[in-house]
Formats: structure tokens, C-alpha cells, sequence
């Protein structure tokens, strides 16, 4: 639920803003998103009985030592407004996604049970880049199964193997052919 608001705001957001200011404000939502992990931040913004104007200020004055330009300013007013202030780590997330989709820059997570060198990444990074046509930055996650997979979330896109899969498909394969 707080995806889809946050994704109303950052929508709207995008249509008054250029990508610079844009920019500017990913890097303060990014500020307010990290301060919202730490629980004193977050009772103060959660608190029902401290006034929107009041956290308004902490979080313009405080928290981004008024380093912020005046449409950010007037986002922040707008959402203390509606009781919104609780969607930093959210609003963070999708203006990022927005941002990326803006340059076709996305990021892939690859999921392997052992991990590949850099040179191996690379390789793989550069010809999914090509094939979707879009620029990959390539994470790597390590886990216990056996099998690959590459998840470029932004984009829909999932590409798996697993040995437990094929070996499932290949049985009822022959088990059809008799």
C-alpha cells in the first residue's frame, strides 16, 4: 500500500521537476530514508502529539541542515500535511526506480550458489546489457541452492536455471515419450 502512494508522489513530483532537481532530491530522500531506520527519528515523525509544523522544521532544519531546494521543501510541507512522513524509505526506492528507468540504467540482482569473479561478472552484465538493451549494473547474491537466476526487478525480467528444474523436466520428458 505505502508503494503505491509513494508512487503517486514521486509521479507528480516528476511532472513539476526537472532530472537535476530530481537528482537533488533522491540524494535528500536517501538522507531522510537512513534517518527514518533510526528509531528516535522515527517516533519523533510517528508521533501524534508533536505538530506537522514542528516536524516539518526537524526534518527540513535537522536532519537536512537546510540543504535542500525549495520545490523539496514544499514536498515535505505536502506531506506532513497528509501524514505522510512515514513513506521516506518508499519514496527513496521509487524515485531512485524513476531515475534509472529515465537513463535505462537498472539494476540486476544475480542469485548463484558459488560467486563468479569480476571478469565473469562482466561478461554476463555486458551481454544481458546488449540483449535487453538497456544498461545492467550487476549484483551478486550468494545463497544454498543449486541453480543460477538473474532478476532485473524494474524490468519484469527473470532468468532462471535450476538443476532440480531440469532434472524434473527431463524425467517427465522420457515418462511422456513411452
Amino acid at each position: 500500500m505505502k508503494d503505491l502512494i509513494a508512487k503517486r508522489y514521486i509521479k507528480a513530483l516528476a511532472k513539476t521537476a526537472s532530472e537535476a532537481e530530481l537528482r537533488d532530491i533522491a540524494e535528500s530522500l536517501g538522507k531522510l530514508a537512513g534517518a527514518y531506520k533510526v528509531a528516535k527519528f522515527r517516533e519523533i515523525v510517528e508521533s501524534p502529539y508533536v505538530e506537522q509544523k514542528k516536524k516539518t522544521e526537524f526534518v527540513l532544519e535537522n536532519i537536512l541542515d537546510n540543504d535542500f531546494n525549495a520545490k523539496f521543501a514544499n514536498f515535505i510541507k505536502i506531506l506532513a500535511e497528509h501524514k505522510r512522513l512515514d513513506l521516506f524509505e518508499e519514496l527513496y526506492r521509487e524515485l531512485t526506480s524513476y531515475l534509472a528507468t529515465l537513463n535505462k540504467e537498472y539494476i540486476a540482482q544475480l542469485i548463484v550458489s558459488e560467486s563468479y569473479d569480476e571478469v565473469k561478472l562482466k561478461e554476463i552484465q555486458d551481454k544481458f546489457s546488449k540483449k535487453l538493451g538497456v544498461n545492467l549494473l550487476l549484483k551478486q547474491q550468494i545463497v544454498a541452492n543449486a541453480g543460477i537466476r538473474l532478476v532485473v526487478e524494474d524490468l519484469g525480467v527473470e532468468v532462471s536455471f535450476s538443476q532440480e528444474k531440469f532434472a524434473s523436466d527431463l524425467r517427465n520428458h522420457i515418462l511422456k515419450a513411452f
